[in-house]
Parts: C-alpha cells; structure tokens; sequence
C-alpha cells in the first residue's frame, strides 16, 4: 500500500531561498485569496507552490481556477484539510 502512496506524492526537493518583505507580503495576500475560497494553505512551502502554479498559468496566458491550485496543493501535501472537514 505504501508503493501507492509513493507515487501520488511528488519528489520532494530542499532548497534555501531568500524572500523580500514584499514578496511575504504577497504569500499572505495568496493566503487570504485561497482562505476566501475554503482552503486553510498555512505554510510557506504550499503558499509558494500555489504562488508559482498561478503565476505559471498567469505567464502562459493559461487561465487557472484558484479551487484547484489550492486543492492540488492540498491532495499533494496530505496534511491540510478542507475547513469544516475532520479526519482520524
């Protein structure tokens, strides 16, 4: 079961980065946009994911529904629920 659950998740990779001021600023504008919608994205590591797949589609002149971004982030994590919604 466990080999199942490896290949829904992504590789992760670590890598130090350097964030303005501004730029926190902007995550917690994403955060507020995503909470507006239902999602609870708290940490910096998902908030930037998310930031990086909308700003994706935004170069690609692609469109993107906020709802997905936040659940794909969400599914891939595993560990943010949905408000509202209670897991043991």
């Amino acid at each position: 079961m466990a080999e199942k659950s490896d290949k829904k998740t992504p590789k992760r990779i670590v890598r130090t980065i350097t964030l303005t001021e501004d730029d926190l600023k902007k995550l917690d504008g994403i955060e507020r946009a995503i909470s507006s919608h239902g999602h609870r994205i708290k940490t910096d590591s998902k908030l930037i994911r998310a930031a990086i797949s909308i700003a994706n589609s935004t170069v690609k002149n692609q469109r993107y529904d906020i709802d997905e971004v936040a659940q794909k982030v969400i599914r891939e994590d595993g560990r943010t629920l949905f408000r509202g919604v209670h897991v043991d």
